[in-house]
Formats: C-alpha cells, structure tokens, sequence
C-alpha cells in the first residue's frame, strides 16, 4: 500500500496527495474550477513510474503550478500549463502552501521518479511535508526528537513507529523534520547534508 507523504490544498479547486509511488490530483467543484474549464475533473492518479516529467512554476503575480507530463498527456486547456488536469495549482502562502514548500515537494517527486525508474538509491528520508504545510515553513521543534549520543548519533531504541514503520524525528544538526523509516541505517539530511548517525 502506497504511503502518503503530504496532502497540499491549491488553488482553483486543487488538491494534491503526494504519496511515495504516486500523486493523486482532486479538482474540487469551485468557482475558481468552473471559471478555468475543469469542474468536471474529478480525482486523478499519475502513477511516478508513468510520469515522464514535471515541470514546476513558482507562484508570483500569477499562480504558481506543479505538472506531471505522461506520455498521452492530455491537457483540458491547450493554451495554459496551469489548466491541465494534470496540474496543481497554488497561490504562494495561501493555505500554508508557498513556493518553498513546493520546492521541496518537487524535489521529493523528482527523487522518488528517479528511484523507481532507474532503480537509484537516492532518497534516505521523505521530508516531513506536514509541518512546514502548517506554517508555510518548517517548525523546528515538533518532532519527537530520540536521545542523542555524545557524538551526534540519534537512538532509535525507544522511538514509536507509525503502521508503515516511519518514525518522525529532527535533525540533530539543522532541527529540520523527517520521517525515517525503521532499520534506517546512516541517512543525509535532504535540508542541510549532513549525514545523521543511529546508535
């Protein structure tokens, strides 16, 4: 069963769940949906070993988008990326949704494609989206942080793990949130580096 990683209120009726083999587009019935042609979109899932690109646009004057290319790539409005259903879209900051956080969820996308496609280790730990979705920035602090050694390195021993064997915890170094799963072995942090430690 796929794992979701974050779920993204945009703009114009958009809803993006990120999960760690997929993402799944939901167009809800709004006035900003109808005015752009896409009230009748529904809900979509791109499988990331389908998607053959993403192209991500951040928000400024206009509306920021993230789309996933597919080889049929069929496209509700020919004259505008935004409008694909394809696409999700976001105005910068609203509903804790900014252009860094959308940075970073291109980056998670981009990683986990490369790792199913090519078999390439390249992620160690999915970013922990939740928090910096709340603030529109990551929080430090919320994590359950394990105790840590002399030398850096983080106990894992009596850490709770989640129904699909992550564990949310901070970085010992850059205090940013991660979730890792169960058994991690020396992982880099995706924020600053920096390779974390376990006991």
């Amino acid at each position: 069963m796929a794992k979701l990683i974050c779920e993204l209120d945009g703009d114009r009726g958009r809803i993006l769940k990120v999960y760690d083999t997929k993402v799944v587009i939901i167009t809800k019935k709004t006035l900003g949906s109808f005015a752009t042609g896409n009230i009748t979109d529904g809900e979509k899932t791109l499988f990331l070993c389908d998607v053959v690109g993403v192209q991500f646009k951040k928000s400024g004057k206009l509306i920021g988008y993230l789309q996933f290319e597919t080889p049929s790539m069929q496209m509700n409005n020919q004259d505008s990326n935004m409008f694909s259903e394809n696409t999700f879209t976001y105005a910068g900051g609203r509903n804790g949704v900014t252009n860094e956080l959308m940075q970073k969820v291109y980056h998670y996308v981009t990683d986990r494609m490369e790792e199913i496609k090519y078999g390439v280790p390249v992620l160690t730990a999915a970013p922990d989206f939740s928090t910096a979705k709340t603030s529109g920035q990551q929080t430090r602090g919320s994590a359950k942080q394990p105790s840590t050694t002399k030398d850096n390195k983080l106990d894992m021993g009596d850490m709770e793990y989640d129904e699909d064997d992550y564990v949310d915890i901070m970085c010992p170094y850059c205090e940013e949130g991660l979730s890792v799963m169960r058994d991690a072995c020396d992982i880099v942090c995706p924020y600053c580096d920096r390779k974390i430690e376990f006991e």
